[in-house]
């Protein structure tokens, strides 16, 4: 059975099931988020068809109430009726910068401070207390009445879930050997595609159903109450499973000099030109993404709101996403093998180039046609993560390198993941949603491709000089191995050998 024991599989199973609960919590804002706005009010408005309207001759699905842009014009029409959109800043202050602040700057505290955490609190209890707060917080949105309480929940959600990535993470290199790890990984990964589809089933289908008249609120107090049971069963079934740790007396203490090293090291792992520009190739992918994911719902209820989106959006996510990590990895293997590290980053430019044209595909095209184009942009765009990560612990210093990807994700995440606040601004500017998404959904993963197949650059000169290096140490090592030595007789034939310096000439 060697790592995939029953205590290994339970383990697993926990932490995957806090992660895609915590992933659903960050997106039901994005899939309740006009039934939110139109109970809290905040937000657009815009010009909708009065569903209380009794009018059973007037079709509501050809009516031009959505072609309206002004108020007063708007409620001159009978069947029309001037309501909260769902859309504006305030929406994407919610979606975006609210979590994203929180979310970075807690994950960055927590792997800069886990191997220190690991030694005096246990990683078990850290999960759970997390898990425990970004549910109570997603239970407490359930019953908000406040733009700013939401605000401020949707802090806490993010302030929980930053402790699951990088705890799980080390626990289960702990619990699965290298041979195993890579499966577990991406077993657990799964939950950001499980949730976020599964958001969209739970914010849509279950607001619809209107559970015990609870509307939009629903699902959240749905969604928190699984999360509240994962995390007792954290605290109370799992131990943390630390490896065999060196003592304390044996742990280095050094001051001043090694700490210089090693801040040394981190500011010129960090100051690579090949990971620099690896981050500003990743910041436009990451606002693409989140871009797509804030809006997904918005989108289709402004275009095609009559469209059964939840499961369609539960499949893409899985399916696509599922086969994009997985693919990404596999092909990039066997790439690098043969053309070197630096063809991850063609292969990672080649698949984000392909998706541009199904995420634009998706936009200017109806449902269901729109639906096979998602799918196949997540085919092609979700390959980014596993590779990207890949390359970037195979080019820093391995003495820096859990802080260097932290810091990668705090930088890439706060601009990625606030960004996206621009479709609000562009979309008055353009005066058409559909154009403000395409800008910069289908927009930033051209540009992105682009850095992406840029970076591959100075890697290769990295990789160049690398293999230069090890050539000279090889030719060293072998001249020296052929330089002839005195063998152990010879040496107790010449008295004082080992001491003598005239040694070097009686050898000659």
């Amino acid at each position: 059975m060697g790592d995939w024991t029953i205590k290994n599989s339970y383990y697993l199973t926990l932490m995957t099931a806090a992660y895609i609960i915590g992933e659903i919590c960050h997106f039901l804002i994005n899939t309740t988020g006009r039934e939110v706005a139109r109970d809290i009010h905040f937000g657009d408005k815009s010009c909708f068809f009065n569903d209380s309207y009794a009018d059973p001759s007037e079709d509501k699905s050809s009516n031009n109430c959505s072609m309206v842009k002004d108020q007063k014009e708007c409620t001159e029409v009978e069947y029309c009726s001037w309501e909260y959109s769902g859309l504006g800043i305030e929406y994407q202050i919610l979606a975006g910068p609210a979590f994203v602040a929180v979310f970075s700057v807690s994950g960055v505290a927590i792997s800069i401070l886990s191997d220190k955490l690991k030694a005096t609190v246990s990683r078990v209890l850290l999960v759970g207390i997390g898990t425990a707060t970004f549910s109570s917080a997603c239970l407490l949105m359930g019953f908000a009445d406040s733009y700013w309480q939401l605000v401020l929940l949707r802090m806490l959600i993010a302030a929980g879930e930053s402790v699951c990535r990088p705890m799980c993470g080390a626990m289960l290199a702990d619990l699965f050997s290298p041979k195993s790890r890579g499966v577990a990984n991406g077993v657990f990964s799964w939950g950001v595609y499980v949730g976020f589809g599964m958001a969209f089933v739970l914010g849509i289908n279950g607001t619809s159903a209107d559970i015990a008249g609870y509307g939009w609120r629903a699902p959240y107090i749905i969604t928190a109450i699984p999360g509240l049971v994962v995390a007792v069963l954290f605290i109370c079934t799992l131990k943390d499973p630390k490896p065999d740790s060196t003592p304390a007396a044996q742990r280095s203490t050094s001051p001043n000099p090694e700490n210089k090293t090693y801040f040394q090291r981190l500011i010129k792992s960090f100051a690579n030109p090949a990971l620099l520009i690896l981050l500003i190739a990743a910041m436009a992918r990451h606002t693409a993404g989140l871009t797509w994911a804030y809006n997904t719902r918005l989108y289709f209820q402004s275009y095609h709101p009559h469209f059964d989106l939840g499961y369609w959006i539960l499949l893409a996510s899985v399916l696509g996403g599922s086969f994009g990590v997985f693919a990404g990895g596999f092909f990039s293997d066997r790439l690098v093998g043969k053309l070197g590290l630096h063809s991850r980053l063609w292969l990672l430019a080649a698949c984000t180039l392909i998706a541009a044209p199904f995420a634009a595909g998706t936009l200017y095209y109806d449902p269901p046609g729109a639906m096979g184009f998602l799918i196949a942009y997540y085919f092609f765009a979700e390959t980014w993560f596993a590779v990207l990560f890949t390359v970037i612990v195979e080019i820093v210093d391995p003495e820096v390198r859990a802080t260097c990807i932290a810091l990668f994700l705090f930088c890439m995440n706060q601009v990625g993941g606030n960004l996206p606040v621009i479709i609000t601004p562009l979309k008055s500017q353009l005066d058409d949603y559909r154009s403000a998404l395409a800008i910069v959904w289908p927009g930033f993963l051209v540009l992105s491709s682009f850095l992406f197949f840029l970076s591959s650059f100075p890697l290769c000169y990295i990789e160049r000089e690398r293999q230069r290096r090890a050539a000279i140490d090889e030719q060293r090592t072998v001249s020296q191995a052929r330089t002839p030595s005195p063998t152990s007789q010879d040496s107790a034939d010449i008295p004082f050998a080992a001491t003598s310096p005239t040694v070097p000439l009686l050898v000659k």
